[in-house]
C-alpha cells in the first residue's frame, strides 16, 4: 500500500504566480495613487520652471525663501531685457541643492546660477530636517527617486535609514491623518491626471517671484567680516559637492546671501563659506556683509526677520542685478517676439506691483517716511 505524505510540497503554478504579481501590481499602484492624492501640492514654481522654453533662461535663482523673497526677475527684464527665473522651493537645504541644479539644467542652459548659500547653514538632525525635507521630497512623486534624496543626505551626514526616517520614504505614511483629503475633488484630479496637471497660480508670483507688502522693523548687530567658525560638516559637504559639480560640467555659478536677521554665530559662518568659494574661484554676495551698499533699510524693507518685502526685495535684485551686468555678458530680449510671453508677464506683473507699492508707502506714511517708494 503507497503512503501519501501530507508534507509533500506541491509547486506553485505559473496561474498563482502570475496573479500574486497582478496583486502586488495592484497594491503599488494603489499606494502610489494615494500617495499622491494626500501629498501636498507640487511648487508652481518648478512647475512654471519646467514649463519656460526651452534654453531660454539667462540665469536661475536656486534655494529656498530666501531666492522667491528676495530676487524678482522682472526687475532684470525691465532693466536689461534679462530673462532669469526665481527657483526656490519652501523649506529646501541645502542638501537637496544638487537635485534643484540638475532639474534646472535638464531643459536650460543659464549663463549664470545664482545660488542660495543660506541652505547651507546651520545644524543638521538625524531625522532628515524632518518638515523641511518633506516639503523637499513632496515635489517628487516618484518613490525610487524620493529615496534616492534621502539616502543622499544619509550618505552626507553618515548616517543609515532608520525607523524614523520611514515615513519620509514612503510619505503615505506622513500624510494618514490627511484622510478628509479623499472627499476633495481637487485631490482626485490631481491623482488620476498627474501632480503636475492640477496646479493653482498664485496671484502674487512673478517668475517665481513672491511679493510682500507688509512691513516689519527689525533689529541686527553690526556684521562681523573677520571672526569664522566651522560650518556643519554636512552643510559644508553639500557646499562643495555643488560647487564641485558646477566646475566639473563647466556651469558659471555665484554663491549669494540674502539678508535676514543674523546672529553672531551666523556672520562666522558665513565667512567661512566665502572662504570656501573662494577655493573654487566662485564670486560671493553677502548682502548681511553689504547691507549699507545696497542701501537697506531694517526698519522698513522686511516683513518678517528672515524674508524681505517689495521694496527690500527691489534693492536686494539690484544688487545682484549690478554684479551680474559688470560681470557677465547677456543679450537684451526685450522686444524679441521669441520673448513674448515674458512681455505679457510684465504687464500682469506691473498691476500687481502698483497695488503693493500704494499698500508699502501707505505704510511709510504713517512711520514719518518722506521717501516714498516708486
Amino acid at each position: 500500500m503507497n503512503h501519501i505524505h501530507a508534507d509533500r510540497k506541491r509547486p506553485i503554478r505559473k496561474t498563482e504566480l502570475v496573479k500574486a504579481a497582478a496583486f502586488l501590481l495592484i497594491l503599488v499602484m494603489l499606494f502610489q495613487f494615494f500617495t499622491i492624492m494626500y501629498d501636498r501640492p507640487i511648487s508652481e514654481r518648478l512647475i512654471d520652471m519646467r514649463n519656460q522654453p526651452e534654453n531660454s533662461l539667462d540665469a536661475v535663482a536656486i534655494g529656498s525663501s530666501s531666492v522667491y523673497r528676495f530676487y524678482n526677475p522682472m526687475e532684470g527684464w525691465e532693466k536689461y531685457g534679462l530673462t532669469s527665473y526665481a527657483y526656490g522651493i519652501a523649506g529646501a537645504v541645502g542638501e537637496n541643492m544638487i537635485f534643484s541644479v540638475k532639474e534646472v539644467l535638464k531643459k536650460q542652459k543659464p549663463e549664470v546660477l545664482i545660488l542660495d548659500g543660506r541652505g547651507f547653514m546651520g545644524s543638521r538632525t538625524d531625522l532628515g530636517l524632518t518638515t523641511n525635507f518633506y516639503r523637499y521630497l513632496k515635489n517628487y512623486p516618484n518613490q525610487l527617486f524620493r529615496w534616492k534624496i534621502i539616502n543622499h543626505f544619509n550618505k552626507l551626514k553618515g548616517t543609515h535609514f532608520s525607523s524614523d526616517q520611514l515615513p519620509f520614504y514612503l510619505t503615505l505614511i506622513l500624510n494618514h491623518e490627511n484622510y478628509w483629503t479623499i472627499f476633495r475633488k481637487a485631490s482626485w484630479k490631481k491623482a488620476i491626471l498627474g501632480p503636475e496637471k492640477v496646479v493653482e497660480k498664485n496671484e502674487y508670483q512673478n517668475m517665481g517671484y513672491a511679493m510682500a507688502k507688509a512691513i516689519l522693523p527689525i533689529d541686527v548687530i553690526p556684521y562681523d567680516p573677520d571672526i569664522r567658525q566651522p560650518m556643519d560638516e554636512t552643510g559644508e559637504k553639500a557646499l562643495r559637492e555643488v560647487l564641485e559639480y558646477c566646475q566639473d560640467i563647466g556651469q558659471k555659478a555665484i554663491i549669494v546671501i540674502a539678508p535676514f536677521q543674523y546672529t553672531k554665530e551666523d556672520t562666522a559662518d558665513l565667512n567661512t563659506m566665502e572662504d570656501i568659494a573662494k577655493e573654487y574661484g566662485v564670486p560671493f554676495l553677502n548682502a548681511c556683509k553689504d547691507q549699507e551698499k545696497i542701501g537697506l533699510d531694517w526698519e522698513t524693507d522686511f516683513y518678517n526677520k528672515s524674508h524681505t518685502n517689495l521694496l527690500g526685495a527691489t534693492k536686494y535684485t539690484n544688487y545682484i542685478l549690478d554684479f551680474l551686468m559688470e560681470n557677465y555678458e547677456f543679450t537684451d530680449h526685450r522686444g524679441d517676439s521669441d520673448y513674448a510671453n515674458w512681455e505679457e508677464e510684465d504687464k500682469e506683473y506691473q498691476k500687481l506691483r502698483k497695488v503693493y507699492v500704494s499698500a508699502l508707502n501707505k505704510q511709510l506714511k504713517e512711520i514719518g517716511r518722506t521717501h516714498l517708494m516708486h
